[in-house]
């Protein structure tokens, strides 16, 4: 870092201008004096005071007098630290939301007689009849090969239809109400890129993996438009309260676009949405509606809403033995000793779907977290560049966490993106349940530090609310510098070789993101000329020890300059 003086560009242009400081047509709106202005520009300079004009960005150094008119509003920081906006390039802000607002919670370190005593509550303050959504169980709860989940949820819901999502979004937990309701029987086959588990005797025992699950989904009472606006009202609170000016919805299914359009046309889009429109997805109701809307993506754009992305899964998760691999998974009663996991589409079909959505415009974010789903997801993209030649779209690997050593260069080569989601970067159940489906493969996961010096761009997504507790993006800065629990629950360090400094993860976290959402020349760091998204912290997180990164708390969230949120 550095500090620098007042721009030349800048004060050329107030000069030519022929105007003085009191000029109210050349004035800054604000000025911000007293803090540490991180800008993340190619130098990471630091300045002292910031001046903001209709939004952007009007100067940035020591002494801005030059820019004070009279009504210039004159802002002290008190020596606080100040930088981008985070930008989340990766998270689910209506199940967020409407996990907060409507569902029966519970938390995913619980056991399965902890979770049943809480669906019980839930359960009593309903209608009998009322179906139970709620969750996130974690990965635990299928560990050892469990028996008798669904009678334990049939002992204290026999009547009302229970579907509990789990930690990452991906599975279900279901009781026999429920099954009957969905259409499943012991004789149901599974679906393509799904598995309904079964017992030894080979009935269902009330676990639903990815498709399965999402196609159980689509058969469960529909949230309203104006529930979803509702969660996103909820979600954006959240992510402001975290500093996060900018964010991906990395599935919007025809639903929630709706929703969106109902709050801009309200003008409750204060965050710069990104919309990843879902294609071959269960969560759909057809394929095509999903066509209809990627071919007129444009159209659907709204002030502060980007709809140019589209987003394909290939494989499940690593813990449920659904990720697709290149060498089997370790044995095990369900799937063998043989087991490559689950593959969502086909090689030649997704090359065929990525060609046609990067001649549409579109950028692809596919959910890659085998290393065998993820070569696909890269010669998917190769066949793209072949037969459209160099679009300039940086396609993205979602949760590019198992790569294997020929694979990882080919992502500066082929220019695309990987997203990292840091807080699983330590010893922790999710890791544990990882090692035993892969063995010591599940040690080298997250490769940041090897896909930073080879030149692919990284940018981080969370998955919000999958996986993460919240939307703090702290803790997960923590976990990339320090590649330990930010949460200090679990010792030990995971693959340390692969953190980063803290000034590469705040890039990653910030103008990374930005280029992900295709608006770096406007955000993503403090520049003149772009727009005045910015945050206030508590402290500074350079002059912290790394381990309690994590506890960094934003002050004040700002986006065009004008506060939007604060504490």
């Amino acid at each position: 870092m550095r500090r620098k003086q007042l721009f030349l560009a800048a004060t050329s242009l107030w000069l030519l201008s022929g105007c003085t400081g009191h000029s109210g047509a050349s004035a800054a709106d604000a000025i911000f004096t007293n803090a540490a202005f991180y800008s993340v520009d190619d130098d990471d300079t630091v300045y002292a005071s910031m001046a903001v004009r209709d939004g952007a960005i009007l100067a940035l150094g020591d002494d801005l007098s030059a820019f004070r008119g009279n009504e210039t509003q004159l802002i002290d920081l008190n020596g606080k630290f100040v930088m981008p906006g985070v930008q989340d390039m990766h998270l689910h802000p209506v199940d967020g939301g409407i996990k907060g607002r409507f569902e029966c919670v519970f938390g995913d370190t619980l056991t399965a007689d902890e979770i049943v005593r809480e669906v019980a509550a839930c359960v009593a303050r309903v209608e009998p009849g009322t179906w139970i959504q709620g969750g996130q169980w974690g990965a635990a709860l299928l560990e050892n090969n469990p028996t008798g989940l669904l009678d334990k949820l049939d002992a204290i819901s026999p009547d009302h239809p229970v579907f509990l999502i789990d930690w990452a979004l991906h599975n279900a937990w279901v009781n026999s109400r429920a099954l009957t309701l969905l259409g499943i029987d012991d004789d149901t086959p599974d679906p393509k890129g799904g598995v309904i588990l079964r017992d030894e005797a080979g009935r269902a025992n009330g676990i639903l993996l990815d498709n399965a699950a999402y196609t159980a989904r689509q058969k469960l009472p529909e949230y309203t438009v104006e529930q979803v606006v509702q969660a996103l009202e909820y979600s954006h609170q959240q992510m402001l309260s975290h500093g996060i000016t900018a964010y991906k919805d990395a599935i919007v299914t025809e639903r929630n676009l709706a929703a969106y359009h109902q709050m801009a046309a309200r003008g409750g889009l204060k965050l710069r949405a990104k919309a990843a429109l879902a294609w071959k997805s269960a969560w759909s109701k057809d394929h095509a509606t999903e066509v209809a809307l990627t071919e007129n993506h444009a159209a659907h754009a709204r002030p502060r809403l980007d709809t140019s992305y589209a987003k394909i899964m290939l494989d499940g998760i690593p813990p449920t033995y659904t990720a697709a691999v290149l060498e089997p998974y370790e044995p095990s009663p369900q799937f063998g000793d043989a087991h490559l996991g689950k593959l969502m589409l086909e090689p030649a079909e997704l090359a065929e779907d990525v060609t046609r959505l990067d001649a549409l415009g579109l950028t692809v974010k596919m959910h890659a977290t085998g290393d065998r789903s993820l070569r696909m997801a890269l010669d998917a993209i190769e066949a793209a560049r072949r037969a459209n030649g160099d679009s300039g779209l940086r396609h993205e690997v979602s949760h590019a966490e198992m790569i294997h050593p020929d694979d990882l260069p080919r992502f500066a080569a082929l220019n695309v993106s990987a997203e990292m989601c840091p807080i699983l970067w330590y010893p922790s159940p999710a890791v544990d349940a990882m090692r035993a489906a892969l063995g010591e493969r599940a040690d080298r996961f997250w490769p940041v530090r090897s896909l930073v010096d080879s030149g692919a761009h990284v940018f981080y997504g969370s998955d919000w609310p999958s996986v993460v507790p919240d939307t703090n993006p702290w803790p997960g800065i923590e976990a990339m510098v320090t590649r330990k629990d930010p949460y200090g629950q679990h010792p030990g360090v995971f693959w340390p070789e692969q953190a980063v400094d803290l000034a590469t993860a705040i890039r990653i976290f910030t103008i990374n993101s930005a280029i992900a959402g295709k608006h770096e020349a406007q955000t993503g760091s403090l520049e003149v000329g772009k727009r005045a998204d910015f945050i206030v912290l508590d402290r500074n997180p350079f002059e912290i020890p790394a381990d309690t990164l994590g506890d960094v708390q934003v002050l004040h969230t700002y986006i065009d300059g004008v506060p939007v949120w604060s504490r």
